[in-house]
């Protein structure tokens, strides 16, 4: 029994040996060893103070207590080195990666933000292959690397996460271009955004078997996407990352007997290009596909509902920033699904409401209105009945219209209709008594919001008579009344607010209001 204890004495004891202040004393030489090149490692981030950082430094001799390090919390040996932003030069400089061979057991390395430029010579990232054999995370974005650090990192197969955004790598042929990269075999997350790459890229990726999140935003990608002579080495794709570009045409490259094969895709975000309507069509074979980001394209008019529907385990759709106003049919969506909905900044009209109703499983809805006069009919939405976040915005401005009665109007008592609701943003409407009365006769709506607990109204013209009871929103923690015009006795309409935890009533027009009883905090400015 004896023995044993001294055993586990023992192994305690060369666990230990070595340690100086928490962390082992030839790593913590290592740490210092870099500090000429990243002067803040020692340092932590403070807050913004006019858009600059400002750093304070470390006060702890542990090294493994500092913001930028973390190590294991039973060996204390360094895992994750956090540099983004550490360098305090602002000139181009070259890397000697073999300062970080002392660290075995590292495991993620980020070096965003600090002007490299390239590797000192025979000192590259290949140096860490036979030593670092668990490093896993390697960021190097924004940095000024080329194509020249490709065939180095190209050595480090235990990668499966490489982050080479907003570097300066270039259109190549695939002997000195990306497709070098193919020989990490590990890899499942690749990052090449921001940088100027020719369509040609997706044929260089082919070889990239394990892939599962690929990002290829802002890469002055063109016209028709498209990829010849797949070998359909993306069939472990899950996210694919397209924004940014000015792409017009998927070409085949969705459909299975021409372009490759996405059997697993579930994220796919093509915001910012140029696409029109035709783009549904090209995706129905993406069965699997949750998430699809088509904002900011060229999307408009009404869109056929039938390639949308193909998309049956969709739960995420984006389209704001385009101009739709309307689906075809009307009530012809079957997103059955469907959680998260964005229709922001388009061209609808009162009616597009109704056409929602057939998503019965929809928990935030967006939606912006630029054609209305008079009430908001929530009727036309009951049938949402897991709805918990609602943001709906009038482009006809309820405060800056001479009639306060012009333009878009809005019952809050219309809430009752649902009662999972727990946040409202209301851009540019008009709140008044007569749009209570269109409810007061439906037995079906409450004046109840029990389960409101964020509400925000912006650009709003709330009327004094809003309700001769006042509102029960006993559970609002949070409540913003910024740019809107409001009556002294807002605080008897809303009823009173015994749960609110932060207050924004910022640029109010005729806000005379008495104080507040409670507790409750006042900023200038506020987002939920």
């Amino acid at each position: 029994m004896e023995s044993k204890w001294l055993a586990m004495v023992l192994v305690v004891l060369s666990l230990g040996s070595g340690l100086c202040d928490g962390c082992l004393e030839e790593e913590r030489f290592a740490l210092f060893q870099l500090k000429p090149f990243f002067e803040f490692i020692d340092y932590k981030f403070q807050d913004l103070i006019n858009d600059d950082f400002v750093y304070e430094k470390e006060s702890s001799s542990n090294c493994c207590e500092w913001e930028r390090v973390e190590c294991n919390p039973i060996t204390r040996r360094v895992t994750h080195l956090f540099l983004n932003y550490s360098s305090n030069m602002e000139i181009d400089w070259y890397l000697n990666a073999s300062l970080f061979l002392p660290f075995e057991k590292l495991q993620s390395i980020f070096l965003r933000g600090n002007f490299i430029t390239g590797c000192v010579a025979n000192q590259g990232f290949e140096r860490l292959s036979s030593k670092l054999d668990k490093l896993e995370n390697l960021d190097l974005s924004n940095n000024h690397f080329n194509n020249s650090i490709l065939a180095s990192l190209s050595e480090l197969s235990s990668l499966k996460s490489l982050n080479l955004a907003g570097n300066v790598f270039t259109r190549s042929n695939p002997t000195n271009g990306i497709e070098m990269l193919s020989k990490l075999n590990n890899l499942e997350t690749l990052d090449l955004s921001f940088n100027r790459l020719a369509n040609n890229i997706l044929s260089q990726l082919d070889g990239f078997a394990s892939l599962k999140s690929l990002r290829l935003e802002y890469c002055e990608l063109k016209r028709t996407l498209d990829i010849q002579e797949s070998n359909n080495n993306w069939m472990n794709l899950k996210e694919l990352y397209l924004g940014g570009n000015e792409i017009k045409s998927l070409g085949s490259l969705f459909h299975e007997k021409e372009g490759m094969k996405f059997n697993k895709l579930e994220v796919l975000s093509l915001n910012g290009n140029l696409f029109n309507n035709s783009v549904f069509s090209s995706l129905v074979e993406l069965s699997n596909l949750k998430s699809l980001d088509l904002s900011g394209n060229q999307l408009e008019g009404a869109i056929y509902t039938k390639d949308l529907n193909a998309l049956s385990n969709l739960e995420e759709l984006i389209l704001d920033y385009n101009e739709v106003n309307g689906f075809i049919p009307s009530q012809g969506l079957r997103l059955m699904n469907l959680k998260h909905l964005d229709l922001s900044n388009n061209g609808f009209n009162n009616s597009i409401l109704a056409s929602l109703a057939t998503l019965p499983n929809l928990k935030t809805l967006s939606i912006g209105i630029s054609q209305c006069n008079g009430l908001i009919d929530m009727k036309d939405l009951y049938g949402l009945g897991k709805l918990e976040e609602l943001t709906m915005a009038s482009y006809i401005d309820a405060y800056t219209e001479a009639d306060a009665d012009a333009g878009c109007s809005f019952s809050l008592q219309s809430l009752g209709f649902f009662p999972t609701l727990n946040t409202l943003s209301l851009d540019g409407f008009n709140i008044n008594e007569t749009t209570m009365a269109s409810y007061s006769r439906n037995t079906s709506v409450t004046a109840d919001f029990t389960s409101l607990k964020r509400l925000k109204l912006l650009y709003c013209n709330v009327n004094k008579n809003l309700t001769r009871q006042g509102l029960n929103l006993r559970s609002l923690e949070e409540l913003e009344l910024s740019y809107s015009s409001l009556p002294s006795n807002f605080i008897q309409v809303f009823g009173p607010l015994i749960s609110l935890k932060k207050l924004t009533a910022s640029d109010i027009d005729g806000n005379n209001s008495p104080p507040m009883h409670g507790r409750y905090s006042i900023f200038s400015y506020s987002s939920f």
